[in-house]
């Protein structure tokens, strides 16, 4: 660059203004690189050590090798990947912290704020426009449902408050998600048996799989069905709702959980977590 150019840019300010927008735009590249490696699986196959760049491109097409490799060049130069004489390997940790199957939830989360979230962002405002609101459709059941285990920590906690260490127990679980929280309620009371309800069938399926692993299945069942569809009845003794009180308007979130409460015995006890108002960009997001 001519010293001439630099000094006009400095002058008007836009200098400034592009190494601020540079600064924002890396780490948005690097979200899009995680995720985009994580789902691929490419990140894991990079974990066992260095890759020749054919060998990752193993049952692609084989018009599409440059692309690949400027993929790989984009790790590099945010320092997620290493490339050397045998190929590319991991670099960065936390690319190998996301990858290990003990932060799945993490990983998931990231991958959300990759696909979802930045899109439902970028597309609200057109939306609004045209009237046309988003829908559980447009969402991948099953990332959201593992994403959703990222609070685990905090909602287990509030499970424990309502959820006895023995004694027989029916729970009603509300958008059940990956049942991570039916099987929190299971290992801590043996007695307990429990109905998972789901409104979308891919994260049923998930769920399922989970307590099929689990060893649950003669106290577990998993079921697809909107609960505002669902003739009551007084069979629980406790029904929650983690993280999804967001999906209904809110105009009918007092009837939703008067309808809920005709599921649940004398005395029963309804437990709803949720992310709450405030500065928090999440609660935000969900929103919209």
């Amino acid at each position: 660059m001519k010293v001439r150019t630099l000094l006009s840019l400095m002058g008007s300010g836009q200098l400034g203004l592009m190494l601020s927008v540079s600064r924002l735009v890396a780490p948005c590249y690097r979200v899009a690189f995680l995720a985009s490696g994580l789902s691929s699986g490419w990140l894991k196959a990079l974990s066992s050590g260095p890759q020749p760049v054919e060998v990752l491109q193993s049952g692609a097409d084989p018009l599409m090798l440059d692309g690949l490799q400027a993929w790989l060049r984009l790790g590099v130069i945010l320092g997620e990947l290493r490339a050397g004489a045998q190929g590319y390997s991991l670099r960065g940790n936390m690319a190998r912290k996301l990858i290990e199957p003990g932060n799945d939830a993490a990983a998931a989360l990231l991958e959300e704020t990759a696909t979802l979230d930045m899109a439902v962002i970028e597309r609200t405002p057109s939306r609004l426009r045209q009237g046309l609101p988003f829908t559980l459709a447009e969402q991948d059941a099953r990332l959201i449902a593992r994403a959703s285990r990222f609070a685990e920590p905090f909602i287990c906690e509030a499970v424990d408050e309502v959820i006895s260490t023995h004694g027989a127990i029916a729970l009603l679980e509300i958008g059940c998600g990956a049942a991570a929280y039916i099987r929190h309620a299971a290992m801590r009371n043996p007695q307990l048996t429990a109905l998972g309800l789901e409104l979308q069938a891919d994260a049923a399926n998930l769920a399922r799989e989970n307590v099929a692993a689990w060893n649950l299945t003669s106290r577990v069942t998993i079921e697809v069905g909107d609960i505002m569809l669902r003739r009551p009845e007084p069979l629980f003794d406790v029904a929650t709702l983690h993280q999804n009180i967001n999906y209904f308007p809110v105009g009918n979130r007092v009837a939703v959980l008067r309808h809920v409460r005709s599921f649940l015995k004398p005395g029963g006890r309804l437990l709803l977590t949720t992310w709450c108002q405030g500065k928090g960009l999440k609660s935000n997001l969900l929103d919209l």
